[in-house]
């Protein structure tokens, strides 16, 4: 059975067209319409109506091109496992980021492991979290850093560290005095937040709704620069990771009460390859100290 002619059935299949299939395979459309006719015929059934404009899959072919396409996976796989007994010597790592964590973490980590590892090329993509899971589940990326709740079942993850999430301000801000905030604080407070894609808003906003408490919006946005520098000119209070809030001057953190503590993980997906040098990556993530610093809870910082 022709491996080429099993990947020409499966992507017309995926297509629905010979001559999109023949674009995305780079071959000539007469071509590659004879391997699947040849493997029809080798088969003894027919894999795909043909009447009308779309190409659709027949009952005969939907099962027998949904395990070809599990068992070309495989091979692939396999491939790539051959490829990677190279001794790190090459190989890449593709890592989906939240933006937050991308400002603080992700910068230092590839840092030190690029010393270790020149010969691995880093691709790193940055995204909300639901961006970033679906570009994990497509195999867009490799590994994904995702908020450990924001952690899908069906993946493998390694628990690496903790932050906490406080309401930051300028320091002309009355609440910047106080101890800790509860939400009845945050009553008709102005706010500078990020939208529904960030675990964040819906913390607060769950925060908020449990205290009975309803802010004013005054700025919300996906750009988490802006939302930093809106807060330092002091539009209003934000909600940002500790980690992140200690590094920008002029911009204080109060706690919230209770303490909004959140952990991060590193994911792929389970009962697939992963390669050496993701595999390498994922071992020197989980040994560095980047991650291991404890946030004091309950307590003011500047």
């Amino acid at each position: 059975m022709n491996l080429k002619a099993l990947r020409c059935c499966v992507e017309v299949a995926r297509q629905g067209s010979f001559t999109n299939a023949a674009e995305s395979l780079h071959i000539a459309q007469p071509a590659l319409s004879m391997a699947v006719s040849r493997m029809e015929e080798e088969l003894g059934v027919t894999l795909f109506n043909r009447a009308g404009r779309k190409i659709t899959v027949t009952a005969e072919g939907q099962s027998f091109l949904t395990r070809v396409q599990v068992a070309l996976l495989e091979l692939d796989m396999a491939r790539q496992e051959l490829r990677d007994m190279m001794q790190l010597q090459s190989g890449e790592i593709r890592v989906g980021v939240p933006p937050m964590f991308g400002l603080n973490y992700i910068p230092e980590v590839l840092s030190a492991f690029r010393i270790h590892y020149p010969g691995i090329v880093m691709t790193v993509l940055e995204g909300s979290a639901d961006d970033i899971s679906q570009r994990l589940e497509d195999r867009d990326i490799d590994v994904a850093m995702l908020e450990s709740r924001r952690v899908q079942s069906s993946w493998d993850s390694v628990l690496l560290g903790t932050d906490e999430m406080v309401l930051c301000m300028n320091e002309h801000n009355p609440l910047a005095q106080e101890p800790f905030l509860e939400a009845r604080h945050l009553q008709d407070e102005p706010m500078v937040v990020f939208d529904q894609t960030f675990l964040q808003r819906h913390l607060l906003d769950a925060f908020c709704g449990a205290g009975s408490a309803n802010y004013r919006i005054a700025l919300q946005s996906n750009f988490v620069s802006l939302v930093i520098k809106a807060t330092a000119d002091g539009m209003g209070i934000s909600t940002l990771l500790r980690s992140v809030q200690e590094r920008e001057p002029g911009i204080l953190g109060v706690p919230f009460n209770p303490p909004q503590i959140m952990s991060f993980s590193l994911c792929w997906r389970a009962n697939e390859y992963l390669s050496f040098a993701n595999k390498r990556f994922v071992d020197f993530v989980q040994t560095t100290d980047m991650f291991k610093k404890e946030w004091p809870r309950g307590q003011r910082a500047e």
